[in-house]
């Protein structure tokens, strides 16, 4: 904790004084104890790479965010889990500084201003700022700069530009659009169990979802975290399927299996598709057993054939068991290796889900959504070693938590796809955005795509040959 005198018997007047100079501090620290040599110093912060904008969750009510030297990823987007990954972590603890606004009470507005950017006017992860000056103090176990000068912008958080699509592409999407439950279908039942708390907050929220999917001209679009109410007229899915289409040049139906619901948890995935784009000759297929009877999200296969080419192929769109409500002990606790718990189940849901798909003998197999796992942990990685390609690499994101990115959105093709691969796109629209702009803040809420959800969309682009 910050060093503190206490017990203090005498205090002596010394006069005038020099001008203290301030002492540079270059991020990431050495260690913690030349952290703790600085603190309560006048000093100016420097990066051995751009001071970056790593996180900004505390914003609104503490107001402070994160810099570190470069941009922060979650350890195991970036290492092996295990001791590479602890490496990786206690790497990141010495590379980060809370910079405070010089205030002990819940800001009346988001501080920091000078530092807005970008279509929303807003503090963006990912920018940059030039060195900072102030006194380096302490909070807890964390170092925070109280700034004697405000911070002051470098270069913008980069936008990620949507490209078009090319003649005869096919496109997919992952997209999970953080618990989007329309009440009763019919401006009743709120607050919803996990999403909107009154119609108004549902409209706003709708009306950033479609933007984005509107955005993104996808043929197909994996949905993740939908209200589990069937596909009737006044369900989720049918009112933002509706809404997307009253607005989109692309007509999207919705494949629908068999049951009237996807499992039975609260919420579910979902696929829309280009109605004029592609034909099924059979209903969605689900998976209910194994670790997708309890824990991980039941996922939603469809077989698709492309009317130009005729190719067929499977869109399967998943949601693993998250990373949190950790059991105290077994396989699935916490092991503190970088995975947190449940892996053992995620690496379950993975072998559980490709003993399926090749029971059911689908064809060219495309595996979306949120797999809460980052790039290099055990259930990514169980389906790269069987003949799955990530589409991505290790220093792309989806998510920000704790000011580090890391993807647990993901896109993997089958082997037999990889060639008629021609373009991955991840979307910054949300994960760099702070929290105060999603659509249940009434101050900064601001129509259009960006913090739609707290995950950004991925998409994928293909081309099918013809099967002539």
């Amino acid at each position: 904790g910050l060093t503190q005198l206490t017990d203090v018997t005498e205090l002596y007047e010394c006069g005038q004084q020099p001008q203290v100079a301030p002492v540079t501090v270059t991020l990431p620290f050495s260690s913690r104890q030349q952290a703790e040599a600085h603190e309560g110093m006048l000093v100016t912060v420097n990066g051995q790479k751009p001071l970056t904008i790593s996180g900004h969750y505390p914003l609104a009510r503490y107001g402070y965010f994160d810099v570190s030297s470069g941009r922060l990823f979650t350890p195991t987007q970036v290492a092996l889990p295990g001791s590479e990954a602890a490496a990786g972590a206690e790497a990141n603890e010495l590379n980060r500084l809370q910079i405070d606004d010089n205030s002990q009470l819940e800001p009346k507005s988001l501080p920091h201003q000078q530092l807005f950017h970008g279509p929303q006017q807003s503090l963006r992860s990912g920018a940059t700022v030039k060195p900072l000056s102030g006194i380096l103090s302490q909070f807890g176990d964390d170092y925070r700069l109280q700034p004697t000068k405000p911070p002051q912008l470098a270069q913008r958080s980069r936008i990620t530009p949507i490209l078009p699509k090319r003649k005869n592409e096919v496109r997919v999407a992952s997209f999970n659009v953080l618990n989007y439950f329309n009440g009763d279908g019919v401006g009743g039942g709120f607050p919803t169990e996990r999403g909107a708390r009154s119609p108004q907050q549902l409209q706003r929220q709708q009306a950033k979802i479609v933007a984005a999917i509107d955005a993104l001209d996808a043929d197909i679009v994996g949905l993740m975290e939908v209200e589990n109410d069937g596909f009737e007229q006044h369900s989720a899915i049918r009112q933002l399927t509706d809404a997307v289409n009253a607005v989109s040049d692309i007509n999207y139906a919705i494949a629908q299996p068999h049951s009237a619901r996807v499992g039975t948890d609260q919420i579910s995935v979902g696929i829309l598709y280009n109605a004029e784009r592609f034909k099924t000759s059979t209903h969605a297929l689900t998976l209910t057993q194994g670790p997708f009877r309890r824990g991980s999200r039941v996922p939603l296969a469809q077989v698709f054939t492309d009317k130009i080419t005729e190719q067929t192929f499977t869109t399967v769109v998943n949601h693993f068991k998250s990373k949190g409500s950790c059991p105290d002990d077994g396989v699935n606790a916490n092991q503190h290796d970088g995975q947190a718990c449940w892996n053992a189940l995620r690496v379950e849901s993975a072998a559980t889900l490709l003993d399926w798909i090749e029971q059911q003998q689908m064809p060219q197999p495309i595996l979306l959504g949120d797999f809460n796992a980052y790039f290099y942990e055990d259930p990514m990685r169980y389906f790269t070693d069987n003949d799955y390609e990530n589409v991505s690499e290790a220093d792309d994101y989806s998510y920000v938590y704790d000011s580090q990115a890391g993807a647990l959105d993901h896109i993997l093709i089958h082997q037999d796809l990889a060639s008629m691969l021609t373009r991955v796109q991840h979307l910054n629209f949300n994960a760099d955005e702070p929290i105060s702009y999603d659509y249940r803040d009434d101050q900064y809420y601001q129509p259009g795509p960006y913090r739609a959800s707290d995950h950004d969309p991925l998409l994928v682009d293909l081309v099918f040959a013809s099967s002539d």
